[in-house]
């Protein structure tokens, strides 16, 4: 199965975009929908075959407020990080991903991540 993650950001220009994240691969749209269907166009996977869950963000025991405030933070930094900052972001993504996949396990207990 390939799991995907999509989260809203807002750009510099104060505009709000989505990011949908695979594990290979990102993209982004001015829709959640949008920011998918780019996602899926470069993945070797049939589109009817992706289940899609939608949750907005609350803190839980699979990612936490503080580590979500961390990311925001990173990430409306933009360009300007340094490598162990990058680093950083690098491994909340991962989590963030990570907890997404072990929700969707935790609330479809029949799905295999």
């Amino acid at each position: 199965m390939t799991e995907v993650m999509i989260r809203a950001e807002e750009s510099r220009a104060g505009e709000k975009r989505y990011r949908a994240v695979s594990v290979s691969r990102t993209s982004t749209g001015r829709t959640a929908g949008e920011a998918l269907d780019s996602l899926l166009a470069g993945l070797d996977v049939d589109a009817w075959a992706v289940p899609v869950l939608v949750q907005p963000f609350s803190a839980d025991q699979f990612f936490t407020q503080e580590q979500y405030d961390r990311m925001q933070a990173l990430l409306a930094r933009g360009e300007g990080l340094s490598p162990a900052e990058n680093r950083e972001l690098d491994a909340l993504l991962d989590a963030e991903l990570q907890a997404t996949m072990e929700r969707t396990a935790h609330l479809l207990p029949h799905a295999k991540p």
